[in-house]
């Protein structure tokens, strides 16, 4: 991936900068938000918006609606804890299902069939033709829509105009691809599946076949998904961060079960590593390396330098194996 190549150019630019003692400045770190969020590889087989490092990963889904502020509050709030905690280390997909239509069963908004107004399902179909024709770009459109909700009736060019403030490209192609109904099905197919599992309000939180409410406090939220993934997962992910340093660190490590290498985590593919069977070898500077296994960690070295997470969450190397 481009992002992580360039780290590895900065890194080597660095050593020979400062074998030949010429100072190089450093970006500051920018604040982590929504839109910087990773997305799979796999876009072209996933119908609705999807955050995740990989396809294949367990996948909650996000019932809401872009008018509804309780969603809003979510998405400006505990959603960051989610992606920092769950999506980035490759543990969790989170799937975004808009709802324009009321569940069938439910009057939550009165009798329309509509699930806040008539705006909803031009809104949702918008939103759903950005993602299939730029999927880089959704996140930060996803996030810039709930920055300041819309109100009102909605139209078409309304909607270009928010494309374009989020700095979507195709808009053109997006607007009309919807204009053209082509996501009429998908939007009213999320309204039976959010029936289907009980949702009668958003926002609404879907895992494993149970709901929450995730707009409330984070702890309550974060140990609710915890508790569902540790109970389905046999998968781990081990992160070998050395972002925050300049020298290289070398490590090695053998699992009980399987292993293989991982982007989790905003981890880069490093062909110089090297998986053998249940054993891996590596070495890390200043980015980051991950490892999806099965089973236990029989045994863990690794020179000082980087930082080490399991599951997401720091460890102290001497612990593990």
């Amino acid at each position: 991936m481009a992002r992580q190549t360039s780290t590895r150019r900065t890194f080597i630019k660095t050593i020979s900068a400062s074998a030949l003692g010429i100072s190089l400045a450093g970006n500051a770190s920018a604040t982590r938000s929504v839109s910087e969020a990773p997305i799979p590889d796999q876009t072209s087989d996933l119908e609705y918006a999807t955050m995740g490092t990989d396809a294949s990963n367990p996948t909650a889904t996000l019932y809401g609606n872009f008018k509804c502020p309780y969603t809003q509050d979510f998405v400006n709030n505990n959603l960051k804890d989610v992606l920092d905690k769950f999506v980035d280390s490759g543990r969790l997909n989170l799937e975004f299902r808009a709802l324009a239509y009321q569940p069938p069963g439910t009057t939550s908004h009165g009798s329309s069939t509509y699930y806040i107004s008539s705006s909803d399902p031009r809104i949702s179909e918008v939103a759903l033709s950005a993602w299939d024709v730029q999927p880089t770009d959704y996140w930060g459109f996803f996030e810039m829509m709930f920055d300041s909700l819309v109100s009102g009736t909605v139209t078409h060019s309304e909607m270009e105009n928010h494309l374009q403030e989020a700095n979507v490209s195709n808009r053109s192609t997006i607007i009309d691809r919807a204009k053209d109904g082509q996501y009429d099905t998908a939007v009213k197919e999320t309204a039976n599946d959010a029936g289907s599992v009980g949702v009668s309000f958003t926002p609404t939180l879907e895992l494993n076949g149970e709901t929450t409410p995730p707009h409330h406090e984070p702890e309550t939220l974060l140990n609710w998904i915890e508790s569902r993934l540790s109970s389905t997962s046999s998968t781990s992910t081990i992160t070998i961060d050395g972002s925050k340093t300049e020298t290289w660190t070398n490590y090695d490590f053998v699992v009980s079960g399987s292993v293989e290498k991982s982007e989790a985590n905003g981890a880069s593919i490093n062909p110089a590593d090297t998986v053998s069977g249940s054993e891996v070898n590596g070495g890390v500077g200043p980015w980051k390396d991950s490892y999806t296994f099965t089973g236990d960690i029989t045994s863990f070295n690794v020179t000082k330098g980087a930082e080490i997470y399991l599951n997401g969450e720091k460890v102290d190397p001497a612990n593990l194996g």
